[in-house]
């Protein structure tokens, strides 16, 4: 048998289920649906929390469901890794745009005043050419010069006197900020991050029971790292 002929393998839940309410389950936890909202979305009806919920376990310990689920969860997290790569890859690209692309140098002929008297001008021969001095001038580069990548850093066009298209980039300062944002840059887990490093012992020790507190849960932890060290009388 050739390679070629070779049967493919599909992945692990990568085929729809049969079961029509199992696929809808599968999808709604894929898309990041808690249990009890999924199960009933689904298409099964209980009013009893408790047993949604161990229903909807039971449910996801099926071999089948479960290689379903990851799947999917797998696929969305890729696309949504695909889109932020091209976004990024976007902002970079309007932040690094160079404005030299978008124009260029074109000679300016200007003619030359060779004398104010006509009169002279019929009697010297050598008067009578009309002198020229070229003189580089920038213009906007013509749009349908640009390559597509590098015309798709323009937001907007005016049309200046002469009816020539001057182009207008994007914001530079905008994709910064938006930048900053995508990678957390300065963003608000960095800063809580930083607030945490400036804490005293007692402080973060206060933090983390008044946390403990808010959320309902209960702990017991040694904090002796926070107590000073003994030293020998």
């Amino acid at each position: 048998m050739a390679k070629s002929d070779l049967p493919a393998i599909a992945s692990p839940g990568s085929r729809a289920l049969k079961n029509a309410k199992y696929e809808r389950y599968c999808r709604l936890r894929a898309s990041a649906q808690p249990r009890i909202p999924a199960y009933r979305e689904a298409g099964w009806q209980t009013s009893d929390d408790d047993d949604a919920y161990s229903n909807a376990c039971r449910l996801e310990r099926r071999p089948g469901v479960r290689q379903r689920i990851e799947y999917l969860s797998r696929q969305a997290e890729e696309r949504i890794a695909e889109k932020r790569q091209r976004i990024e890859e976007r902002l970079w690209s309007i932040h690094e745009a160079n404005i030299q692309d978008f124009f260029t140098t074109e000679n300016d002929l200007n003619r030359t005043e060779a004398s104010s008297n006509p009169a002279e001008i019929t009697n010297n021969p050598v008067q009578q050419k009309v002198g020229v001095s070229p003189r580089a001038r920038v213009v906007p580069r013509p749009l349908t010069e640009l390559d597509p990548e590098t015309a798709k850093l323009i937001e907007d066009v005016t049309i200046d006197s002469k009816g020539r298209v001057v182009p207008k980039l994007y914001s530079k300062t905008w994709a910064n900020a938006e930048l900053r944002k995508m990678l957390n840059i300065g963003g608000q887990k960095e800063r809580e991050q930083t607030d945490l490093s400036r804490l005293s012992d007692d402080e973060l020790i206060q933090r983390l029971a008044d946390q403990a507190k808010e959320l309902g849960i209960e702990i017991d932890l040694n904090y002796s790292f926070a107590q000073p060290k003994k030293t020998d009388e």
